[in-house]
């Protein structure tokens, strides 16, 4: 069913009450996949539910994914808080997608674009206190009195204040059941707050740290057999022959390309890739390492390599046809995303300076600790049974549903917790290869891919070049500013037809930037590489504030001032300005530098929230650097958890500062050169940077209609360009060109 669809058959807000097990509230949260939400669509669906129960315990059924990024805590605490009681009664589970309109308790969405709590904040907000109201109602009923304020609540007990008697949640749930839900309910007043703002432990916690948390690999199925995935090692080759199938093996399978998950080179119905099956991992390992697959070639592999992708940027970022409204506009088109060129180019013609720069970034793996992975049990015409670490369950269910010919209730999916998801595992390519094998062998099938088709095989943060031309005037303003991004379309591959402005995956964190910078004008061009790419932790504002953030520092210099004030006095918007402060105080930019150490700044924004880091280092030589100490300084308007929005901070930062030293995939002849993490360099713990995180004050009083910032993503994007500037700094060089030591390995791993 459409979201359209979807949209026209179910209300505002749906609700659905069975007395017998207590009050049971279903609401409507958002159902935006990353593509959705890049493309301007909206739609709804039912996909969490909040049940009290006579017994007294609150469950809180969240459809999204827990990849370490803390979202069910976040949501239980904001139900908590409207429902008055103390956090630690509201348990918190998984739930299972639909494809039901209105859907029912507990459908998953997509957990995707740092917006489990920016898209739901709310919506829980309102579900908790209608379900606190609802409460309170079946205690006026019973108290026969209809005036409210005679009623208090408090740790979920509801007082009726002039007889001083009480009844507990669990004594009034089957009564409120039986109530019609009001429309909206009174929120708890921000100064009121208990829970939203503290920082409280992570539910997800205790299991991870006592092994007894269920991720895809644990998943164990009797009478499973095991498949190791091995793939054509070049981007878009097919099987030629069918290899015989190994001793002590049961069966070697081929894998198409299922319609709807290939990407770049992988064309629906191609036969990319082999799985071998057999008793255990390890022997189906071993028997793929050692299986020898006949593979037929692209025309064009000799095409596919770094030295041809970094020619045909360089010929764009001169020259590239422009959009042409319900025109073809294959790859290689120019779309304007702000501005115009001539007006831009008259203003640079007239200034006192010119500075032109032009900055790379490379392919980059996504490197999850956990690999791909999926098991599958699939009884014919009967059942089919899937365990996924996913990000996007209900694409699993469609994708079943399409694969077998099953209808919904004849499918089960269960969303495993995820070692890492950062974008690739809402991709279903590897469940679509499990369902292939399990209906192959008729067994349940647990489907992995070695760690070398995980980096060989992946979807990967997109590659690019952007030139960017600025014009000062002698007092050191910008007169125009000229900035085009030349990168493969993520949703081009994912079949979009984009519009005027092109991919805002590609033009993401380079428009609207709230600088003065004079005329100014921002073009995206889609690069024809066919490479497949994918959505990465940060995607388009990692490569976009790099960018820009480096030579916003370019300019400065030109211009002779201090990089902070520079930047400070070309700013706009009083948020972005205080984030900025916040950060050059937490990192203490105008304070004395220790012998030998120097401090780069830079700022940006992504998924509606503001993050400024300085980034100090020292120890610089031609193969390494020490980073001494990051400060961040983060404005997600509104914060839940502080805590843990410190830990995705420093999580982030991990993950750019592995990007900005060391990431990059190279190709040659469409075939991956990093193929493991010996190949792909990761700091160590004695590498890690002391890390100050500040979050920049909730307003006094919040506002609905005020967009919310996500935060597991935006440790990434500023990092890069902090670290870069420190770098100049240091040596007097720019390093325009990611990562910083390309060459790097990890030794003998």
């Amino acid at each position: 069913m459409t979201n359209t669809q979807e949209k026209k058959s179910s209300s505002r807000r749906s609700f659905l009450s069975a007395a017998a097990s207590g009050l049971t509230l279903t609401f409507l949260i958002p159902d935006f996949t990353r593509i959705d939400e890049a493309l301007g669509a909206s739609g709804t669906q039912v996909n969490a539910w909040l049940n009290v129960a006579i017994d007294e315990t609150i469950t809180l059924t969240v459809g999204s994914s827990e990849m370490g990024q803390g979202s069910f805590t976040g949501l239980a605490q904001v139900v908590a808080e409207e429902l008055m009681v103390d956090f630690s009664r509201v348990r918190t589970v998984q739930g299972s997608p639909s494809m039901t309109s209105p859907v029912p308790v507990g459908a998953s969405i997509n957990t995707v674009g740092s917006g489990v709590i920016r898209g739901n904040f709310w919506k829980m907000r309102d579900a908790g206190a209608i379900a606190r109201e609802m409460l309170v109602k079946a205690a006026m009923n019973q108290r026969a009195d209809q005036v409210r304020t005679n009623f208090t609540v408090a740790n979920g007990v509801v007082t009726h204040t002039p007889t001083r008697s009480t009844l507990s949640y669990g004594s009034l749930a089957a009564a409120a059941a039986l109530l019609p839900p009001p429309a909206t309910a009174p929120l708890v007043p921000d100064n009121e707050f208990r829970i939203i703002g503290k920082t409280v432990p992570r539910q997800d916690i205790p299991s991870k740290v006592d092994g007894s948390a269920k991720y895809g690999l644990d998943v164990q199925v009797p009478g499973m057999v095991y498949a190791v995935v091995k793939h054509c090692p070049t981007f878009g080759g097919t099987m030629s022959t069918k290899p015989s199938t190994p001793s002590g093996m049961l069966a070697v399978v081929p894998l198409s390309v299922f319609a709807g998950t290939g990407r770049g080179t992988e064309v629906t119905g191609a036969v990319n890739a082999i799985a071998v099956v057999g008793p255990n991992t390890w022997d189906v390992w071993q028997a793929s390492r050692r299986l020898t697959v006949r593979w037929n070639l692209p025309a064009n592999a000799a095409s596919l390599n770094d030295a041809e992708f970094l020619r045909q940027a360089n010929a764009l970022a001169v020259s590239a046809p422009a959009y042409v409204p319900g025109g073809a506009n294959p790859p290689g088109t120019l779309y304007t995303v702000e501005g115009a060129a001539a007006a831009t180019d008259s203003a640079l013609s007239s200034s006192a300076k010119i500075v032109d720069a032009t900055y790379f970034l490379p392919y980059v793996s996504h490197a999850c600790m956990e690999v791909l992975n999926c098991t599958v049990s699939y009884s014919p015409a009967v059942k089919c049974e899937i365990w996924a670490p996913t990000q996007s369950a209900k694409s699993v269910l469609q994708l079943a549903m399409a694969m077998t010919g099953l209808l919904e209730n004849q499918i089960v999916v269960h969303t495993m917790y995820l070692g890492g998801g950062l974008g690739r595992k809402a991709e279903v390519d590897f469940v679509s290869q499990a369902i292939q094998v399990s209906i192959a062998v008729g067994k349940p099938v647990k489907l992995m891919w070695p760690r070398e088709e995980d980096f060989a095989r992946d979807q990967y943060r997109p590659m690019g070049l952007v030139h960017a031309k600025a014009g000062l005037d002698s007092s050191g303003n910008i007169t125009g500013w000229s900035y085009r991004n030349i990168s493969p379309s993520i949703l081009g591959q994912r079949g979009a037809v984009l519009g005027p402005k092109g991919d805002s995956q590609g033009s993401e964190a380079s428009n609207a930037l709230p600088y003065n910078f004079g005329s100014r004008n921002v073009e995206w061009v889609s690069h024809p590489s066919p490479i497949p790419v994918g959505f990465w932790r940060s995607v388009g504002a990692s490569i976009n504030t790099f960018a820009v953030e480096c030579f916003m520092d370019e300019l400065a210099a030109a211009a002779n001032q201090d990089p902070y004030q520079f930047r400070r006095t070309k700013l706009t918007d009083p948020r972005w300005i205080a984030v900025l402060d916040a950060a050059a105080q937490l990192g203490n930019w105008t304070s004395p530098l220790p012998a030998g150490r120097t401090r780069g700044i830079a700022i940006g924004a992504a998924f509606n929230s503001i993050v400024a880091q300085v980034v100090e280092i020292s120890n610089v030589t031609t193969t390494s650097i020490t980073i001494n100490r990051v400060s961040l300084a983060i404005d997600p308007y509104i914060h839940v958890n502080p805590g843990q929005i410190e830990a995705q901070m420093q999580g982030g930062i991990v993950h750019g500062l592995n990007a900005a030293l060391y990431g990059k995939q190279t190709f040659v002849n469409g075939a991956a050169q990093a193929k493991n993490f010996n190949r792909s360099r990761m700091i160590r713990l004695n590498e890690m940077p002391q890390i100050a995180v500040q979050i920049v004050a909730n307003p006094t009083l919040s506002d609905r209609t005020r967009v919310i910032g996500g935060a597991g993503e935006l440790g990434v994007p500023t990092f890069a360009p902090a670290l870069a500037n420190a770098y100049f700094k240091k040596t007097g060089k720019r390093q325009r060109s990611l990562p910083f030591f390309p060459n790097a390995t990890m030794g003998e791993l």
